[in-house]
């Protein structure tokens, strides 16, 4: 893996790679789901990876397991154990039509890895399709690494061609800022059967209802923002939130359709969960 200097700190900086190879087919979507889910295993505990942050944004960390609660359809869990997830992330970073200079590209990508632990690993992916199908391929190479702390991080939005009012069939119109298109079900499905969290960072005040929910959905999140100026904060802020989740381990049940709900205690404090599994 090629490795870089980091000027931001005086530390090893997280490893940086860049890739940008032909888009895999769809087709691989069932696949992944069928190494996912294996027939006949073993039930295990189930374990939720859970954010919890303040009402800045900043991570809560050193929460006991009395200060969770966890319910799935009005029923209270009992929540075996509560621990700190490691720090350890690998992170595939996706960029499509990020609305920002290559000055604040750089300066953003260098705070996001300043915020990751020394040992986290970044992998820049270009897209050469569609955008749903980047995202499946992205889901293909952290299953192939066998990352404990798989991340997608989409850094942008799908865009298309707005019409021209022009009548000219030369004039083609400018292209703008548009939601995921595809088979969000199937992707969100693809990710949670993996345990991917999913993040994006959109510069835009286009409406991008698919990604929130696709990043809601995994435990992510997808930050909206009207300006580039914040950009580099906020993706600093996945960055720090990453870096200080909870695995909570609830007692095995033999329904886990429906995702739990979990509060911490405070009703200032936001709480997201995902699925967590050690094997993708």
């Amino acid at each position: 893996m090629a490795g870089a200097q980091n000027n931001h700190e005086d530390r090893p900086m997280t490893r940086i790679q860049l890739t940008c190879r032909p888009l895999q087919r769809w087709t691989m979507f069932c696949a992944l789901l069928a190494i996912a889910s294996p027939a006949g295993a073993r039930q295990a505990p189930e374990m939720l990876l859970v954010t919890v942050l303040d009402d800045t944004g900043a991570p809560v960390t050193g929460l006991t397991r009395d200060r969770f609660t966890v319910r799935r359809d009005g029923v209270e869990l009992e929540v075996l154990s509560v621990e700190s997830a490691s720090s350890t992330v690998h992170v595939i970073a996706i960029f499509e039509g990020l609305a920002v200079t290559q000055r604040q590209l750089t300066s953003t990508l260098s705070r996001f890895i300043g915020s990751l632990d020394d040992e986290s690993i970044v992998d820049m992916q270009s897209v050469e399709g569609e955008l749903d199908t980047a995202i499946v391929e992205a889901v293909s190479d952290l299953h192939a690494r066998s990352t404990s702390r798989p991340v997608v991080l989409l850094l942008g939005q799908p865009s298309e061609i707005a019409p021209s009012s022009l009548q000219s069939s030369q004039v083609r119109g400018r292209r703008r800022a548009a939601d995921l298109t595809g088979n969000i079900d199937q992707v969100a499905a693809l990710l949670r059967e993996h345990s991917i969290l999913f993040y994006g960072i959109s510069v835009t005040n286009t409406p991008l209802n698919n990604l929130e929910r696709l990043a809601a959905e995994t435990g992510g999140y997808f930050h909206v923002i009207a300006a580039s100026d914040a950009l580099e904060e906020t993706v600093a802020q996945v960055g720090r939130a990453l870096g200080a989740q909870y695995l909570v381990s609830l007692s095995s049940s033999s329904s886990i359709e429906t995702m739990p709900e979990v509060s911490a205690g405070d009703s200032r404090l936001t709480v997201r969960a995902g699925r967590y599994a050690s094997e993708h």
